[in-house]
């Protein structure tokens, strides 16, 4: 009689997966894996760029007008004659800026205003009554379109990166205070936080001991996805114009300074700074995929493909010596 096999990978927390920790659960998702090294990648030109010997990104040479990616010019020249590779490598340095203070700020206040309002959520007198006021202000300002309202936004406080990160953290605030107030509104009905009610724990109290620790990782999943949402609403307002100013280099204005050379043949001003934009937001998006991925236990403890892939080499390799001829059995 044959040996029975070996069993498949378990799906109960106990095992190895749900014991080990977070950067083990993203090797084994090749996805998420991938985000964090697109993402890194992304951070490092941003860091090194300006140390690499690069071409100016900012100089233009009218001698190099459209020039093809070749060995001198490895992804070519716009229109203006300027280094397009350079530019690609310089441009994250703006955009990841903005995009970070920006998401930042959003979260920040949209975090702590959203967490206050859950905790006022129900309550009589003038508390009960500004949860009120703040959720329909919250749902005026998200009936408008994001990119719009950003638009509108940036044409009042004036062009430039200061008020380009003011203008993009104010339309997402609505979006962490609305996850803050329902993870909030969840917490309260679990017994610790009755029981610390019961004794008399105070907001601040709540805010700190309760309602951040338990809310944190689901909104530093929404950050990790909101900052690549802030990195292509900056490219769409460089786009129309109303963003960064050239030749400061941005990959929506490179974008939108050759889009109209793709129709005759030049296409790489547009596609080189398209495909880091969609590089860089497919990564931070799987940054927060991996994120609330990891908050989910039955998400957490999935068995990959990797290990089924394994197992069942495994088995076939099992079930092949045992059908041998001449293979021993007991």
């Amino acid at each position: 009689m044959a040996e029975p096999g070996p069993l498949p990978p378990s799906r109960d927390p106990a095992p190895a997966e749900a014991g080990a920790d977070f950067l083990t659960f993203v090797r084994r998702r090749p996805v998420f894996l991938a985000g964090y090294l697109i993402v890194g990648a992304v951070v490092a030109m941003a860091v090194v760029a300006p140390l690499l010997p690069l071409r100016s990104p900012v100089d233009a040479n009218a001698g190099v007008y459209l020039v093809a990616p070749s060995l001198a010019y490895p992804m070519g020249t716009d229109t203006a004659g300027l280094d397009i590779f350079s530019r690609v490598l310089h441009a994250p340095r703006v955009d990841l800026a903005i995009a970070l203070f920006s998401t930042l700020l959003a979260a920040l206040v949209g975090g702590l205003l959203g967490a206050l309002l859950g905790l006022w959520d129900g309550r009589p007198g003038l508390k009960g009554l500004i949860a009120i006021l703040a959720m329909r202000l919250s749902d005026i300002v998200q009936a408008f379109p994001v990119f719009a309202l950003a638009l509108v936004l940036v044409a009042v406080l004036g062009q430039g990166v200061p008020s380009i990160v003011l203008a993009i953290g104010i339309v997402n605030i609505p979006v962490y205070l609305r996850l803050m107030r329902t993870q909030t509104l969840t917490i309260r009905t679990q017994p610790y936080f009755e029981a610390a009610t019961l004794a008399g724990a105070g907001d601040a109290y709540a805010l700190a001991r309760h309602v951040v620790p338990n809310a944190l990782a689901v909104l530093l999943a929404q950050v990790a996805g909101g900052i690549g949402a802030a990195v292509l609403l900056t490219a769409g307002l460089s786009f129309i114009g109303a963003g960064v100013r050239a030749p400061t280099p941005e990959w929506g204005g490179m974008i939108a300074n050759g889009f109209q050379n793709v129709i005759t043949g030049q296409w790489w001003p547009s596609v080189f700074p398209g495909l880091a934009l969609a590089l860089t937001i497919f990564g931070f998006s799987a940054i927060g995929a991996s994120i609330e991925a990891w908050c989910n236990p039955r998400e957490r403890t999935r068995t990959s493909r990797r290990e089924w892939a394994a197992f069942v080499a495994a088995h076939r390799s099992r079930r092949s010596a045992d059908a041998r001829p001449g293979a021993a059995t007991p």
